[in-house]
């Protein structure tokens, strides 16, 4: 799993002001089935699988840029 982190500014006008987007954290790992948590259905029938805590944690180890 690839996870890009970004900052923008959305707020600065006019917009042409704006700072550029910020990349703050890239992580580059390998999770399995076993690092997901299914959530329930949402208000639109679908269903989601996110990583759960332990997940995460064995994600963010594989760290390749920080700011």
């Amino acid at each position: 799993m690839c996870v890009f982190v970004y900052k923008v500014d959305k707020e600065t006008e006019p917009s042409s002001n704006r700072r550029p987007l910020t990349f703050t954290e890239i992580y580059l790992g390998k999770v399995t089935v076993d690092d997901f948590r299914k959530n329930a259905r949402g208000e639109l029938g679908t269903r989601t699988a996110t990583l759960h805590a332990e997940g995460i944690a064995k994600l963010r180890k594989n760290w390749i840029y920080l700011l």
